[in-house]
């Protein structure tokens, strides 16, 4: 099946698509810094740039559209534009290109992925909107809320996969999807850096501060058990076991700890290494390599890997199409 990959990022879709046996015929992205990698591990920067600009004659003929939209203005932990948005309101520029397209040459499958936090974004309206719109489009549509927790990977990462099916080609349904069991957070770790002071909070606190040079240098860093279910927003500070899942990455926030969490292992608390990141959302070692040899700066590494979707949950989802 010959699919196309709408803002890529680095190209995890791509990944588990090709696992699958699935053929990418064209992809786009804006983000240089994620062109950049994406260049890296598949030897071509993505064909389209700002999907604003592309029309749908540029699109080869494809069975499958898989799309992402920048999901920040969703996500519980940003501002809540929801479709109002400047980033997420580009799923629109999406059902514009189908609709661009001759019905004989529309997908036979669209592929959309978002936070959980779209199911309550402006009181569930904007995922009714998409819904809507494909629905309009021609499109049946199934929908699953899926956790990467489950398919191998330990990390507690919930995003919303929504299937539409062109009636009379769009073949059979793919959901529902079981899981399978995962490893827990000290498999994908190894002995590290950063050793600090740690506390238990049945204990008594240290004192608090004014300055510190690094994380928890103002409050202290404080074991609160394994991490097996969503969190609130604020990761601040928290140090969490390595023998639980890890906490959702993140591709944004105030360092590179708050991306990825902070873990005692060994004795030791650190926060994940770029590497480690990669591996929690089941990028291979070998990939990784080919990034990390390009000279790819850490910060990308982790902004890449907190924007990306898990590999082993898209080919799950992509060897059922057909």
């Amino acid at each position: 099946m010959k699919f196309v990959d709408m803002f890529c990022g680095i190209g995890t879709i791509r990944m588990g698509f090709e696992q699958a046996g699935h053929e990418c015929v064209y992809s786009i992205e804006w983000d240089k810094f994620k062109r950049g990698i994406y260049n890296v591990i598949f030897g071509n920067e993505p064909e389209g740039s700002d999907i604003r600009s592309i029309r749908a004659d540029d699109i080869p003929k494809a069975d499958c559209w898989t799309f992402g939209a920048p999901c920040q203005d969703f996500s519980i932990s940003g501002k809540r534009k929801g479709l109002e948005g400047d980033r997420s309101s580009l799923v629109r520029e999406v059902f514009r290109l189908v609709r661009e397209t001759k019905e004989e040459h529309r997908p036979k499958y669209l592929l959309y992925e978002n936070v959980k936090g779209m199911f309550s974004s402006n009181k569930g309206l904007d995922y009714f909107e998409i819904l809507f719109e494909m629905e309009s489009l021609g499109y049946d549509i199934e929908w699953q809320l899926l956790n990467s927790k489950d398919f191998g990977v330990p990390q507690n990462r919930q995003r919303v996969f929504t299937i539409g099916h062109l009636r009379g080609r769009g073949g059979r349904k793919i959901f529902p999807i079981g899981g399978i069991n995962s490893k827990t957070i000290d498999k994908i770790v190894s002995t590290g850096h950063q050793a600090t002071d740690v506390y238990s909070i049945e204990g008594v606190s240290s004192t608090l501060i004014a300055n510190g040079g690094g994380q928890g240098g103002k409050t202290g860093l404080y074991l609160i058990g394994n991490l097996d279910r969503p969190q609130t927003n604020d990761f601040s500070n928290r140090v969490y076991s390595s023998e639980g899942i890890g906490r959702t990455l993140m591709g944004s926030g105030g360092g590179s700890s708050d991306k990825t969490g902070l873990y005692m292992n060994k004795g030791r608390i650190r926060r994940l290494t770029p590497r480690e990141a990669w591996r929690l959302q089941g990028i291979s070692d070998k990939i990784t390599d080919k990034v990390m040899a390009a000279g790819i700066s850490d910060s990308q590494m982790y902004r890449g890997a907190g924007e990306a979707c898990t590999v082993n949950v898209i080919y799950e989802i992509a060897k059922r199409f057909r």
